[in-house]
């Protein structure tokens, strides 16, 4: 896959690339009920085990604007190194950090799915890369207080810290 260069919001999920990324758009997209954003509850990761693995579910708070982690799926574990539950994104010093924060926050202004492509350090000091998925979701089918998100990644070429393999 050719990736971009900088870290980037595409316009629209038509540059999106990743399979995966694609059902679970399709899977939002059977959630929403009437043009109405899909509910927390909507949502059954048993319903989509193929995707399991690659998602995380975030809390969304204000007052300060934060993105908190619900849960991340075993393959984001495993690529970052560390468990992200119950930790918030400004607090893993991550480099990537302000680009996580602002994807986040259109999800919540928009009220719209986000796709982008952003670099970033994965576990043992490890380059990589991931094309993303953020797609919104709200307990009054307006207000978005949580976000579904998956990744795709995509480490370094010949990586030994995971077998060499570009994509996971």
């Amino acid at each position: 896959m050719e990736q971009p260069a900088a870290d980037t919001i595409y316009e629209s999920v038509a540059p999106v690339r990743s399979p995966h990324i694609r059902e679970m758009l399709a899977y939002w997209e059977s959630k929403r009920m009437a043009g109405r954003l899909p509910r927390p509850a909507d949502i059954d990761p048993t319903e989509i085990p193929r995707l399991i693995a690659s998602i995380v579910i975030c809390d969304l708070e204000d007052d300060p604007f934060r993105v908190r982690y619900r849960l991340a799926g075993t393959r984001q574990v495993h690529i970052l190194g560390n468990e992200l539950t119950g930790r918030y994104v400004d607090e893993m010093g991550w480099e990537e950090g302000p680009f996580v924060h602002r994807i986040f926050a259109r999800a919540r202004d928009t009220a719209d799915p986000v796709f982008g492509f952003y670099h970033w350090g994965f576990r043992e000091n490890t380059p990589g890369a991931s094309e993303f998925g953020l797609f919104p979701l709200s307990e009054d089918g307006a207000t978005v207080n949580r976000v579904l998100g998956i990744d795709e990644f995509f480490p370094e070429a010949g990586s030994p810290v995971f077998g060499g393999r570009r994509r996971l």
